[in-house]
Protein backbone atom coordinates (compact mmCIF):
# COMPACT_ATOMS: atom_id res chain seq x y z
CA UNK A 1 0.00 0.00 0.00
CA UNK A 2 2.82 2.21 0.76
CA UNK A 3 4.40 1.43 -2.67
CA UNK A 4 1.55 2.24 -4.26
CA UNK A 5 1.08 5.24 -2.74
CA UNK A 6 4.63 6.38 -3.33
CA UNK A 7 4.72 5.10 -7.27
CA UNK A 8 1.16 7.89 -7.33
CA UNK A 9 2.32 10.91 -5.79
CA UNK A 10 6.13 10.27 -7.73
CA UNK A 11 6.20 12.75 -10.13
CA UNK A 12 9.54 12.46 -11.53
CA UNK A 13 8.64 10.85 -14.81
CA UNK A 14 5.69 13.09 -15.70
CA UNK A 15 5.82 16.51 -17.42
CA UNK A 16 3.44 19.58 -16.36
CA UNK A 17 0.28 19.92 -18.12
CA UNK A 18 1.43 23.73 -19.45
CA UNK A 19 3.88 21.74 -22.03
CA UNK A 20 0.30 20.20 -23.05
CA UNK A 21 -0.49 24.20 -24.11
CA UNK A 22 2.95 25.11 -25.91
CA UNK A 23 3.05 26.88 -23.34
CA UNK A 24 0.84 29.44 -24.74
CA UNK A 25 0.99 32.30 -22.41
CA UNK A 26 -3.22 33.28 -23.74
CA UNK A 27 -4.40 29.57 -23.15
CA UNK A 28 -2.45 29.41 -19.67
CA UNK A 29 -3.89 32.62 -18.24
CA UNK A 30 -7.20 31.71 -19.53
CA UNK A 31 -6.80 28.43 -17.70
CA UNK A 32 -5.81 29.91 -14.58
CA UNK A 33 -8.04 32.67 -14.35
CA UNK A 34 -11.28 30.43 -15.17
CA UNK A 35 -10.22 27.83 -12.64
CA UNK A 36 -9.30 30.67 -10.10
CA UNK A 37 -12.38 31.90 -10.39
CA UNK A 38 -14.40 28.83 -10.05
CA UNK A 39 -12.51 27.94 -6.79
CA UNK A 40 -12.89 31.23 -5.25
CA UNK A 41 -17.02 30.72 -6.38
CA UNK A 42 -16.60 27.31 -4.81
CA UNK A 43 -15.15 28.25 -1.82
CA UNK A 44 -17.69 30.96 -0.88
CA UNK A 45 -20.95 28.84 -1.16
CA UNK A 46 -19.42 26.33 1.99
CA UNK A 47 -18.98 30.16 4.12
CA UNK A 48 -22.39 30.83 2.59
CA UNK A 49 -24.13 28.39 3.49
CA UNK A 50 -22.51 27.62 7.50
CA UNK A 51 -23.87 31.33 7.86
CA UNK A 52 -27.63 30.74 6.45
CA UNK A 53 -27.92 27.33 8.74
CA UNK A 54 -26.29 28.62 11.73
CA UNK A 55 -28.67 31.75 11.64
CA UNK A 56 -31.79 29.97 10.78
CA UNK A 57 -32.23 26.89 12.57
CA UNK A 58 -35.66 26.38 11.70
CA UNK A 59 -35.12 25.77 8.14
CA UNK A 60 -36.20 22.06 6.72
CA UNK A 61 -33.35 19.83 6.00
CA UNK A 62 -30.65 22.48 7.24
CA UNK A 63 -28.57 19.41 8.14
CA UNK A 64 -27.93 18.59 4.14
CA UNK A 65 -25.82 22.13 3.81
CA UNK A 66 -22.78 20.06 5.67
CA UNK A 67 -22.23 17.09 3.10
CA UNK A 68 -22.94 19.32 0.31
CA UNK A 69 -20.75 22.32 1.63
CA UNK A 70 -18.09 19.43 1.71
CA UNK A 71 -18.90 18.00 -1.92
CA UNK A 72 -18.47 21.86 -3.22
CA UNK A 73 -15.36 22.23 -1.11
CA UNK A 74 -13.59 19.60 -2.92
CA UNK A 75 -15.13 20.60 -5.86
CA UNK A 76 -13.14 24.06 -5.36
CA UNK A 77 -9.62 22.03 -4.72
CA UNK A 78 -10.01 20.39 -7.74
CA UNK A 79 -9.78 23.90 -9.27
CA UNK A 80 -6.95 24.88 -7.43
CA UNK A 81 -4.90 21.56 -8.59
CA UNK A 82 -6.04 22.26 -12.24
CA UNK A 83 -3.76 25.69 -11.77
CA UNK A 84 -0.91 23.89 -9.81
CA UNK A 85 -0.31 21.22 -12.32
CA UNK A 86 0.42 23.53 -15.03
CA UNK A 87 3.77 23.95 -14.04
CA UNK A 88 4.00 21.11 -11.45
CA UNK A 89 3.18 17.65 -12.58
CA UNK A 90 1.44 16.26 -9.47
CA UNK A 91 -1.49 14.37 -10.94
CA UNK A 92 -1.25 11.84 -8.36
CA UNK A 93 -1.97 14.02 -5.79
CA UNK A 94 -4.46 15.95 -7.65
CA UNK A 95 -6.32 12.46 -8.43
CA UNK A 96 -6.44 11.81 -4.75
CA UNK A 97 -8.63 14.80 -4.81
CA UNK A 98 -10.81 14.03 -7.34
CA UNK A 99 -10.91 11.28 -5.71
CA UNK A 100 -11.83 12.50 -2.64
CA UNK A 101 -14.78 14.70 -4.48
CA UNK A 102 -16.41 11.51 -6.36
CA UNK A 103 -16.82 10.27 -2.70
CA UNK A 104 -18.38 13.54 -1.51
CA UNK A 105 -20.61 13.54 -4.51
CA UNK A 106 -21.85 10.33 -3.66
CA UNK A 107 -22.73 10.81 -0.79
CA UNK A 108 -24.44 13.79 -1.35
CA UNK A 109 -26.47 12.32 -4.05
CA UNK A 110 -27.31 9.39 -2.01
CA UNK A 111 -28.51 11.93 0.74
CA UNK A 112 -30.31 14.14 -1.59
CA UNK A 113 -32.23 11.65 -3.72
CA UNK A 114 -34.67 10.61 -0.91
CA UNK A 115 -35.05 14.03 0.21
CA UNK A 116 -36.89 15.43 -2.87
CA UNK A 117 -40.21 13.97 -2.81
CA UNK A 118 -40.27 15.43 1.07
CA UNK A 119 -38.44 19.08 -1.01
CA UNK A 120 -41.47 18.86 -3.44
CA UNK A 121 -44.25 18.68 -0.59
CA UNK A 122 -43.18 21.36 0.65
CA UNK A 123 -45.90 24.52 -0.19
CA UNK A 124 -45.24 26.54 -3.33
CA UNK A 125 -45.03 30.58 -2.77
CA UNK A 126 -48.68 30.64 -5.07
CA UNK A 127 -50.05 27.31 -2.57
CA UNK A 128 -48.80 29.62 0.81
CA UNK A 129 -50.63 32.83 -0.86
CA UNK A 130 -53.76 30.31 -1.50
CA UNK A 131 -53.52 29.42 2.32
CA UNK A 132 -52.74 32.91 3.71
CA UNK A 133 -55.96 33.90 1.95
CA UNK A 134 -58.02 30.81 3.21
CA UNK A 135 -56.32 31.34 7.13
CA UNK A 136 -57.62 34.80 6.50
CA UNK A 137 -60.89 34.02 5.19
CA UNK A 138 -61.78 31.48 8.17
CA UNK A 139 -60.30 33.98 10.61
CA UNK A 140 -63.23 36.50 9.55
CA UNK A 141 -65.46 33.90 9.45
CA UNK A 142 -64.45 32.75 13.27
CA UNK A 143 -64.97 36.80 13.88
CA UNK A 144 -68.21 37.04 12.48
CA UNK A 145 -69.19 33.54 14.23
CA UNK A 146 -68.25 35.20 17.67
CA UNK A 147 -69.82 38.75 16.94
CA UNK A 148 -73.05 36.67 15.72
CA UNK A 149 -72.26 34.55 19.20
CA UNK A 150 -72.21 38.05 21.24
CA UNK A 151 -75.29 39.12 19.79
CA UNK A 152 -76.84 36.60 20.57
CA UNK A 153 -75.74 36.47 24.09
CA UNK A 154 -77.22 40.20 23.96
CA UNK A 155 -80.17 39.22 22.86
CA UNK A 156 -80.72 36.34 25.55
CA UNK A 157 -79.61 38.59 28.10
CA UNK A 158 -81.90 41.66 26.97
CA UNK A 159 -84.83 38.77 26.26
CA UNK A 160 -84.23 38.00 30.05
CA UNK A 161 -84.14 41.52 31.33
CA UNK A 162 -87.22 42.18 29.29
CA UNK A 163 -89.05 39.22 30.58
CA UNK A 164 -88.02 40.20 33.83
CA UNK A 165 -89.35 43.70 33.63
CA UNK A 166 -92.45 42.70 31.80
CA UNK A 167 -92.83 40.51 35.29
CA UNK A 168 -92.31 42.84 37.51
CA UNK A 169 -94.65 45.07 35.54
CA UNK A 170 -97.72 42.53 35.39
CA UNK A 171 -97.20 41.73 39.34
CA UNK A 172 -96.96 45.81 39.53
CA UNK A 173 -100.10 45.90 37.90
CA UNK A 174 -101.87 43.13 39.66
CA UNK A 175 -101.01 44.44 43.45
CA UNK A 176 -101.82 47.64 42.74
CA UNK A 177 -105.67 46.61 41.74
CA UNK A 178 -105.54 44.56 44.93
CA UNK A 179 -104.30 47.28 46.53
CA UNK A 180 -106.78 50.33 45.19
CA UNK A 181 -109.82 47.23 45.99
CA UNK A 182 -108.10 46.22 49.53
CA UNK A 183 -107.89 50.03 50.30
CA UNK A 184 -112.14 50.45 49.94
CA UNK A 185 -112.38 47.18 52.14
CA UNK A 186 -110.13 48.83 54.93
CA UNK A 187 -111.35 52.53 54.86
CA UNK A 188 -114.65 50.82 55.75
CA UNK A 189 -113.57 48.83 58.49
CA UNK A 190 -111.43 51.55 60.04
CA UNK A 191 -114.09 54.24 59.77
CA UNK A 192 -116.82 51.23 60.96
CA UNK A 193 -114.36 50.64 64.35
CA UNK A 194 -113.98 54.16 64.77
CA UNK A 195 -117.85 54.08 64.88
CA UNK A 196 -117.48 51.44 67.67
CA UNK A 197 -115.03 53.38 69.66
CA UNK A 198 -116.91 56.50 69.70
CA UNK A 199 -119.45 54.17 71.46
CA UNK A 200 -117.77 52.19 73.44
CA UNK A 201 -115.77 53.62 76.71
CA UNK A 202 -112.37 52.42 78.40
CA UNK A 203 -113.88 50.65 80.25
CA UNK A 204 -115.73 48.80 78.25
CA UNK A 205 -115.15 44.65 78.53
CA UNK A 206 -115.07 44.97 74.58
CA UNK A 207 -112.69 48.00 74.16
CA UNK A 208 -109.82 46.20 74.01
CA UNK A 209 -110.81 44.12 71.41
CA UNK A 210 -111.98 47.06 68.79
CA UNK A 211 -108.56 48.52 69.77
CA UNK A 212 -107.22 45.20 68.61
CA UNK A 213 -109.27 45.80 65.28
CA UNK A 214 -107.83 49.18 64.91
CA UNK A 215 -104.58 47.94 64.95
CA UNK A 216 -104.50 45.39 62.48
CA UNK A 217 -106.29 47.92 60.51
CA UNK A 218 -103.50 50.30 60.92
CA UNK A 219 -100.65 47.72 60.06
CA UNK A 220 -102.85 45.99 57.04
CA UNK A 221 -102.89 49.74 55.81
CA UNK A 222 -99.02 50.02 56.09
CA UNK A 223 -98.82 46.88 53.76
CA UNK A 224 -101.12 48.41 51.19
CA UNK A 225 -98.77 51.52 51.01
CA UNK A 226 -95.90 49.00 50.24
CA UNK A 227 -97.92 47.59 47.67
CA UNK A 228 -98.55 50.88 46.35
CA UNK A 229 -94.73 51.64 46.41
CA UNK A 230 -93.96 48.62 44.65
CA UNK A 231 -96.58 48.90 41.58
CA UNK A 232 -95.56 52.82 41.71
CA UNK A 233 -98.71 53.72 42.52
CA UNK A 234 -98.48 55.83 45.78
CA UNK A 235 -98.96 59.76 45.85
CA UNK A 236 -95.38 61.37 46.62
CA UNK A 237 -94.54 64.98 47.10
CA UNK A 238 -91.95 65.39 45.53
CA UNK A 239 -89.21 68.74 46.82
CA UNK A 240 -85.58 69.64 45.23
CA UNK A 241 -83.06 68.26 47.96
CA UNK A 242 -79.17 67.73 48.16
CA UNK A 243 -78.68 63.62 48.46
CA UNK A 244 -75.84 64.80 50.59
CA UNK A 245 -77.40 66.41 53.33
CA UNK A 246 -80.28 64.49 53.48
CA UNK A 247 -78.06 61.37 54.12
CA UNK A 248 -76.17 63.39 57.04
CA UNK A 249 -79.72 63.76 58.87
CA UNK A 250 -80.47 60.15 58.26
CA UNK A 251 -76.71 59.24 59.88
CA UNK A 252 -77.90 59.28 63.58
CA UNK A 253 -81.34 57.01 62.83
CA UNK A 254 -79.03 54.56 60.65
CA UNK A 255 -75.98 54.24 63.64
CA UNK A 256 -78.96 53.36 65.69
CA UNK A 257 -80.94 50.84 63.68
CA UNK A 258 -77.39 49.09 62.30
CA UNK A 259 -75.93 48.32 65.84
CA UNK A 260 -72.50 48.74 67.36
CA UNK A 261 -71.18 45.71 65.56
CA UNK A 262 -71.94 47.49 62.31
CA UNK A 263 -69.68 50.40 61.05
CA UNK A 264 -71.55 52.95 58.93
CA UNK A 265 -69.03 54.94 56.40
CA UNK A 266 -70.67 57.77 54.57
CA UNK A 267 -68.40 59.37 51.37
CA UNK A 268 -70.16 62.04 49.97
CA UNK A 269 -69.21 63.39 46.63
CA UNK A 270 -68.22 66.69 45.61
CA UNK A 271 -70.84 68.99 44.50
CA UNK A 272 -73.97 66.68 44.28
CA UNK A 273 -75.93 67.89 41.44
CA UNK A 274 -79.57 68.60 42.84
CA UNK A 275 -82.34 65.80 42.52
CA UNK A 276 -86.61 65.96 42.93
CA UNK A 277 -87.57 63.48 45.57
CA UNK A 278 -89.87 62.51 47.98
CA UNK A 279 -88.06 62.77 51.20
CA UNK A 280 -90.13 60.24 53.35
CA UNK A 281 -89.99 58.01 50.65
CA UNK A 282 -86.28 58.64 50.17
CA UNK A 283 -85.48 57.83 53.13
CA UNK A 284 -87.36 54.45 53.74
CA UNK A 285 -85.07 53.35 50.70
CA UNK A 286 -81.98 54.27 52.88
CA UNK A 287 -83.66 52.77 55.67
CA UNK A 288 -85.08 49.09 54.06
CA UNK A 289 -81.14 48.69 52.38
CA UNK A 290 -79.74 49.22 55.46
CA UNK A 291 -81.69 47.09 57.57
CA UNK A 292 -81.32 44.37 54.80
CA UNK A 293 -77.39 44.78 55.30
CA UNK A 294 -77.62 44.80 58.74
CA UNK A 295 -79.62 41.51 58.71
CA UNK A 296 -76.58 40.39 56.20
CA UNK A 297 -74.07 40.52 59.09
CA UNK A 298 -75.18 38.91 61.98
CA UNK A 299 -71.63 38.85 63.26
CA UNK A 300 -70.89 42.60 62.34
CA UNK A 301 -69.58 44.51 59.63
CA UNK A 302 -69.38 47.42 57.58
CA UNK A 303 -71.80 49.59 55.95
CA UNK A 304 -70.64 51.95 53.18
CA UNK A 305 -73.19 55.03 51.54
CA UNK A 306 -71.36 56.28 48.82
CA UNK A 307 -72.40 59.04 46.28
CA UNK A 308 -71.57 60.65 43.25
CA UNK A 309 -72.70 62.79 40.43
CA UNK A 310 -72.73 60.19 37.35
CA UNK A 311 -72.36 62.05 34.36
CA UNK A 312 -73.59 61.27 30.84
CA UNK A 313 -70.77 59.77 29.11
CA UNK A 314 -70.14 57.30 32.40
CA UNK A 315 -73.89 56.36 32.06
CA UNK A 316 -72.90 55.41 28.60
CA UNK A 317 -69.90 53.41 29.48
CA UNK A 318 -72.18 51.82 32.74
CA UNK A 319 -74.16 50.19 30.00
CA UNK A 320 -76.90 49.29 32.60
CA UNK A 321 -79.88 47.68 31.32
CA UNK A 322 -82.66 50.04 30.59
CA UNK A 323 -81.06 53.29 31.65
CA UNK A 324 -80.98 55.63 29.02
CA UNK A 325 -77.86 58.00 29.23
CA UNK A 326 -78.32 61.30 30.74
CA UNK A 327 -76.69 62.83 34.38
CA UNK A 328 -77.17 60.93 37.28
CA UNK A 329 -76.69 61.52 40.95
CA UNK A 330 -75.54 57.77 42.46
CA UNK A 331 -76.22 56.57 45.97
CA UNK A 332 -74.69 53.27 46.58
CA UNK A 333 -75.02 51.03 49.50
CA UNK A 334 -72.70 48.32 49.90
CA UNK A 335 -72.06 46.16 52.53
CA UNK A 336 -69.07 43.35 53.76
CA UNK A 337 -72.44 40.24 54.57
CA UNK A 338 -73.32 37.02 53.62
CA UNK A 339 -74.26 38.22 49.98
CA UNK A 340 -77.41 36.95 47.68
CA UNK A 341 -76.86 33.64 46.09
CA UNK A 342 -76.90 33.63 42.53
CA UNK A 343 -80.21 31.79 41.86
CA UNK A 344 -82.70 34.01 43.68
CA UNK A 345 -81.06 37.56 43.03
CA UNK A 346 -82.78 37.98 40.22
CA UNK A 347 -86.27 37.48 42.35
CA UNK A 348 -85.28 39.87 45.33
CA UNK A 349 -87.11 42.64 43.84
CA UNK A 350 -90.66 40.78 43.51
CA UNK A 351 -93.19 41.27 46.47
CA UNK A 352 -92.98 38.68 49.48
CA UNK A 353 -90.02 37.48 48.10
CA UNK A 354 -87.74 36.53 51.14
CA UNK A 355 -85.78 34.21 52.29
CA UNK A 356 -85.94 35.48 56.05
CA UNK A 357 -87.79 32.90 58.69
CA UNK A 358 -91.58 32.72 58.51
CA UNK A 359 -92.44 35.55 60.57
CA UNK A 360 -89.57 37.58 60.53
CA UNK A 361 -90.19 40.04 57.41
CA UNK A 362 -93.34 40.65 55.18
CA UNK A 363 -90.82 40.11 51.76
CA UNK A 364 -92.29 43.76 51.01
CA UNK A 365 -88.30 45.54 51.61
CA UNK A 366 -86.81 45.57 48.42
CA UNK A 367 -90.01 45.79 46.79
CA UNK A 368 -91.44 48.91 48.33
CA UNK A 369 -87.27 49.94 47.51
CA UNK A 370 -87.87 49.16 43.61
CA UNK A 371 -91.32 50.95 43.10
CA UNK A 372 -90.20 53.99 45.14
CA UNK A 373 -86.91 54.61 43.30
CA UNK A 374 -89.20 53.55 39.60
CA UNK A 375 -91.91 55.90 40.37
CA UNK A 376 -89.24 58.94 41.38
CA UNK A 377 -87.55 58.01 37.96
CA UNK A 378 -84.29 56.29 39.23
CA UNK A 379 -82.95 53.19 38.61
CA UNK A 380 -81.72 50.57 40.90
CA UNK A 381 -79.26 47.62 40.02
CA UNK A 382 -77.55 45.09 42.65
CA UNK A 383 -74.44 43.60 42.42
CA UNK A 384 -73.80 40.58 45.20
CA UNK A 385 -70.81 38.08 45.71
CA UNK A 386 -71.78 35.04 47.88
CA UNK A 387 -69.71 35.48 50.76
CA UNK A 388 -68.46 38.74 49.86
CA UNK A 389 -71.08 40.85 50.52
CA UNK A 390 -73.87 42.85 48.30
CA UNK A 391 -74.18 46.32 47.07
CA UNK A 392 -76.85 48.57 45.45
CA UNK A 393 -76.19 51.32 42.96
CA UNK A 394 -79.35 53.58 42.80
CA UNK A 395 -79.30 56.34 39.91
CA UNK A 396 -82.13 59.10 40.54
CA UNK A 397 -81.82 61.71 37.57
CA UNK A 398 -80.12 65.33 37.96
CA UNK A 399 -82.60 67.89 38.50
CA UNK A 400 -82.26 70.99 36.81
CA UNK A 401 -83.98 74.51 37.28
CA UNK A 402 -85.38 74.62 33.61
CA UNK A 403 -87.56 71.62 34.18
CA UNK A 404 -89.86 73.30 36.76
CA UNK A 405 -93.07 73.96 34.71
CA UNK A 406 -96.14 75.12 35.78
CA UNK A 407 -97.14 74.69 39.46
CA UNK A 408 -97.96 71.33 40.96
CA UNK A 409 -101.26 70.33 42.06
CA UNK A 410 -102.09 71.04 45.63
CA UNK A 411 -101.88 67.50 47.08
CA UNK A 412 -101.96 66.86 50.76
CA UNK A 413 -103.89 66.05 53.86
CA UNK A 414 -101.49 68.00 56.50
CA UNK A 415 -104.69 68.92 58.63
CA UNK A 416 -105.49 65.15 58.74
CA UNK A 417 -101.87 64.26 59.90
CA UNK A 418 -102.50 66.72 62.41
CA UNK A 419 -105.77 65.74 63.74
CA UNK A 420 -104.27 62.22 64.26
CA UNK A 421 -101.56 63.52 66.24
CA UNK A 422 -103.90 65.57 68.22
CA UNK A 423 -106.46 62.58 68.49
CA UNK A 424 -103.28 60.64 70.05
CA UNK A 425 -102.99 63.24 72.73
CA UNK A 426 -106.53 64.38 72.89
CA UNK A 427 -109.21 61.71 72.11
CA UNK A 428 -112.10 64.17 71.30
CA UNK A 429 -110.37 66.77 69.15
CA UNK A 430 -113.16 70.06 67.58
CA UNK A 431 -113.20 68.34 64.24
CA UNK A 432 -117.25 69.52 63.73
CA UNK A 433 -118.12 71.76 61.65
CA UNK A 434 -121.32 72.92 59.10
CA UNK A 435 -121.86 73.26 55.17
CA UNK A 436 -123.32 70.89 52.49
CA UNK A 437 -120.76 68.36 51.12
CA UNK A 438 -121.53 66.34 48.04
CA UNK A 439 -119.68 62.32 48.75
CA UNK A 440 -119.08 60.87 45.52
CA UNK A 441 -118.09 57.14 45.76
CA UNK A 442 -119.30 54.19 43.78
CA UNK A 443 -118.56 51.64 46.99
CA UNK A 444 -122.26 51.58 48.87
CA UNK A 445 -121.03 50.60 52.17
CA UNK A 446 -117.83 52.84 52.07
CA UNK A 447 -119.99 55.50 50.91
CA UNK A 448 -122.66 54.81 53.83
CA UNK A 449 -119.94 54.82 56.43
CA UNK A 450 -118.25 58.09 55.33
CA UNK A 451 -121.54 59.82 54.87
CA UNK A 452 -122.47 58.85 58.43
CA UNK A 453 -119.35 59.95 60.20
CA UNK A 454 -119.06 63.49 58.09
CA UNK A 455 -123.06 63.72 59.77
CA UNK A 456 -122.40 62.86 63.21
CA UNK A 457 -119.65 65.90 63.19
CA UNK A 458 -122.57 68.27 61.82
CA UNK A 459 -122.25 68.11 57.80
CA UNK A 460 -125.47 67.89 55.26
CA UNK A 461 -124.32 64.99 53.15
CA UNK A 462 -125.39 64.47 49.88
CA UNK A 463 -124.96 61.31 48.52
CA UNK A 464 -124.02 59.80 44.59
CA UNK A 465 -122.46 56.63 43.80
CA UNK A 466 -121.19 58.34 40.04
CA UNK A 467 -120.18 61.35 38.72
CA UNK A 468 -123.46 61.20 36.43
CA UNK A 469 -125.65 61.19 39.77
CA UNK A 470 -123.33 63.90 40.80
CA UNK A 471 -123.83 66.47 38.42
CA UNK A 472 -127.61 65.77 38.70
CA UNK A 473 -127.33 65.99 42.23
CA UNK A 474 -125.05 69.42 41.79
CA UNK A 475 -127.62 70.86 39.61
CA UNK A 476 -130.67 70.27 41.77
CA UNK A 477 -128.99 72.06 44.28
CA UNK A 478 -127.88 75.17 42.09
CA UNK A 479 -124.75 74.31 42.54
CA UNK A 480 -125.20 75.23 46.71
CA UNK A 481 -122.52 72.52 47.85
CA UNK A 482 -119.56 73.55 49.80
CA UNK A 483 -117.48 70.54 49.03
CA UNK A 484 -117.54 67.80 47.08
CA UNK A 485 -115.55 65.12 48.32
CA UNK A 486 -114.71 62.37 45.54
CA UNK A 487 -113.63 59.10 44.68
CA UNK A 488 -110.99 59.18 41.52
CA UNK A 489 -111.50 55.86 39.99
CA UNK A 490 -115.92 55.75 39.46
CA UNK A 491 -117.77 54.27 36.59
CA UNK A 492 -119.35 56.20 34.19
CA UNK A 493 -117.56 59.37 35.14
CA UNK A 494 -114.22 59.07 36.85
CA UNK A 495 -112.74 61.86 39.48
CA UNK A 496 -110.94 63.95 37.19
CA UNK A 497 -113.98 64.36 34.39
CA UNK A 498 -116.24 65.46 36.94
CA UNK A 499 -114.25 68.10 38.29
CA UNK A 500 -113.70 69.89 34.92
CA UNK A 501 -117.53 69.38 34.87
CA UNK A 502 -118.38 70.58 38.32
CA UNK A 503 -115.63 73.59 37.52
CA UNK A 504 -117.29 75.18 34.50
CA UNK A 505 -120.30 76.05 36.50
CA UNK A 506 -118.71 76.71 39.90
CA UNK A 507 -115.18 77.71 39.02
CA UNK A 508 -114.41 78.15 42.74
CA UNK A 509 -115.78 74.87 43.72
CA UNK A 510 -113.66 73.22 46.59
CA UNK A 511 -112.88 69.33 45.65
CA UNK A 512 -111.46 66.78 47.92
CA UNK A 513 -109.97 63.53 46.08
CA UNK A 514 -110.01 60.28 47.45
CA UNK A 515 -108.29 57.05 46.06
CA UNK A 516 -106.47 53.72 47.00
CA UNK A 517 -103.58 55.19 44.50
CA UNK A 518 -102.60 57.93 42.57
CA UNK A 519 -104.35 57.10 39.04
CA UNK A 520 -102.73 58.25 35.84
CA UNK A 521 -105.57 60.59 34.99
CA UNK A 522 -104.19 62.58 37.75
CA UNK A 523 -101.65 63.71 35.65
CA UNK A 524 -102.82 62.85 32.12
CA UNK A 525 -106.80 64.41 32.79
CA UNK A 526 -106.73 67.48 34.77
CA UNK A 527 -106.75 70.96 33.45
CA UNK A 528 -103.40 73.07 34.06
CA UNK A 529 -103.42 74.74 37.30
CA UNK A 530 -106.76 73.17 38.64
CA UNK A 531 -106.48 72.88 42.71
CA UNK A 532 -107.80 70.30 44.77
CA UNK A 533 -106.93 68.21 48.23
CA UNK A 534 -106.07 65.07 48.05
CA UNK A 535 -106.85 61.88 51.33
CA UNK A 536 -105.12 58.59 50.18
CA UNK A 537 -107.42 55.32 51.44
CA UNK A 538 -107.59 53.99 53.80
CA UNK A 539 -108.39 56.59 56.60
CA UNK A 540 -110.36 57.16 59.57
CA UNK A 541 -113.23 59.04 60.83
CA UNK A 542 -110.75 61.73 62.32
CA UNK A 543 -108.63 62.26 59.04
CA UNK A 544 -111.83 62.97 56.91
CA UNK A 545 -113.23 65.02 58.65
CA UNK A 546 -109.98 66.63 59.28
CA UNK A 547 -109.39 66.87 55.62
CA UNK A 548 -112.81 68.32 55.13
CA UNK A 549 -112.31 71.24 58.17
CA UNK A 550 -109.08 72.52 56.54
CA UNK A 551 -110.41 72.47 52.72
CA UNK A 552 -113.58 74.26 53.65
CA UNK A 553 -112.22 76.82 56.19
CA UNK A 554 -109.01 77.19 53.66
CA UNK A 555 -109.27 80.49 51.39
Amino acid sequence: MWSFLERLLDSSTFSPHGICLLWEPELIWLHVISDAIIAASYFSIPFALAILVSKRRDIQFGWMAWPFAAFILACGLTHVFSIYTLWVPIYGLEGLVKALTAIASIVTAVLLWPLIPRILAIPTEAQLREAHVALAEEGRQRQRSEFLLERFREAEANESTIRQAQKMEAVGQLTGGIAHDFNNVLSAIMMANDFLLNAHKPTDPSFQDIMQIKQNATRAATLVRQLLAFSRRQTLRPQVLDLGDALSDLTMLLRRLIGEKVKLDLVHGRDLWPVKVDVSQFEQVVVNLAVNARDAMPDGGKLIIRTANVPTEETVQLANKGMPAADYVKIEIADTGTGIPHEIIDKIFEPFFSTKEVGKGTGLGLSTVYGIVKQTGGFIYVDSVPGGGTTFRIYLPRHRQEQEVAPEVQVGNGAAKEAVAAEAANPKPDLTGQGTILLVEDEDGLRALNARGLRSRGYSVIEAANGVEALEAFEEKNGAVDLVVSDVVMPEMDGPTLLKEMRSRNAELKIIFVSGYAEDAFEKSLPENQQFAFLPKPFTLTQLVAAVKETMTAN
